[in-house]
Formats: structure tokens, sequence, C-alpha cells
């Protein structure tokens, strides 16, 4: 029992590490709660949220079955994700090939091929708006929750012509290198305290 009680201050030392290393995660989530600017504090910056969304294996996933919050949380982090990035694709200019798609080609009535999941049709409407930035951001959340096992940069390739605009923004934020440096210093921590060579758990 005392073993156990030890491992257990380990694994709470463990989540407050983890809780305050990615906290600009849980505040943009609206999960914590800080005086700061979100872009103060670790991962706080609005990249790491947008860069999940424009990834098509995450998009807005983990946001609905990953977070611990009311639906009403949810729908205002999924709204605040779609405006940030609505006020990125206004702030770049697409290339001369992609405004000659956006300016020529008509807007299709279906959606990319895609292999569709259990009940995802289910309340879907197939008519497209693409002819805003908003439009477009909605179509390519919808397009993505109805594919398996996408590939970010398959995805992005075939999909250019399709998001003009919402390319321009995910050659931009997907660039940005990911790290597992704060993971792997808490768990540093913990071999600290838990060495591979110690037989038992107790505090002598």
């Amino acid at each position: 029992m005392k073993a156990a009680g030890n491992l257990v201050s380990l694994v709470r030392e463990l989540q407050k590490s983890l809780k305050l290393c990615f906290r600009g995660v849980f505040v943009n989530v609206k999960i914590d709660h800080c005086d700061e600017q979100a872009g103060d504090i670790p991962f706080g910056h609005n990249v790491y949220m947008l860069s999940a969304l424009l990834d098509p294996s995450f998009c807005l996933f983990w946001l609905e079955h990953d977070v611990l919050a009311s639906e009403e949380v949810k729908l205002g982090v999924k709204e605040s994700l779609i405006d940030h990035v609505v006020s990125e694709a206004h702030k770049v200019p697409m290339d001369a090939a992609a405004a000659e798609i956006e300016n020529n080609e008509e807007p299709q009535e279906e959606p990319p091929a895609k292999t569709p999941r259990l009940f995802s049709n289910y309340n879907k409407t197939n008519k497209r708006d693409g002819s805003t930035a908003r439009g477009e951001v909605l179509w390519y959340i919808q397009a993505v929750s109805s594919e398996d096992q996408l590939d970010c940069l398959d995805f992005w390739r075939s999909h250019r012509k399709d998001f003009p605009r919402l390319y321009q923004v995910a050659a931009r934020m997907l660039y940005v290198p990911a790290t597992s440096a704060p993971v792997e210093r808490v768990f540093s921590h913990g071999c600290l305290i838990i060495w591979p060579h110690r037989a038992r758990t107790l505090a002598n």
C-alpha cells in the first residue's frame, strides 16, 4: 500500500508538470484560466492550435473527443479557431495560379473524393460555399471529417486547387517544427525519482 501511495504521488507530480508545460493549450481550450496573455505562456501561441486544425489528421477531432469540457465551450473554441484561420487567410495573398483557379473554375457541387465514415454524412449538407475564406474553412472541415488515414502533405498536395486560400495558410503554419522536449524533460525528472536500477518504490 505504501508503494502504491508513492506511485500516486509521482503520477500527480507528473500531471502537474505536464499541465504547467502545456498550460497555453489548456488556456486556449478554456480548461484553465490565466491572467497573462495566452501567447506569453508555454504553447500558448495560436500557431499550435491553427497547425492542429490545418493538419487533416487532427483538424477538430481532438477538440471533439479529447477535451473534457462542455459542448458550449467546445463550440466557442471551434468558432474562435475558425475565426483565426479566416483572419490568417485574409493576410496571405494567394499566388497567381490559385487566384486564376478561383476566378475561372465553377464551385464544385460535390466534396473531394473521400472514403465515408459511419454516420459521417448525417445532418450534413452537400452544398459547397467556397466563395469566401470562411466558406472554404467550413468546407475543409466537412471534407476531412469524411476521410480516413489522411497524410498531411499528400492531402494539401492533392487538394491545393480545392482550398487555394487555406493552402496558403497551411503552407505557413505547418512548417513550424514540432518538439517533444517538454515531455521528455518531465520524464527525465521522473527518472531521478524512480531510476532503472531501483528495486522498490519505498522511501528507503
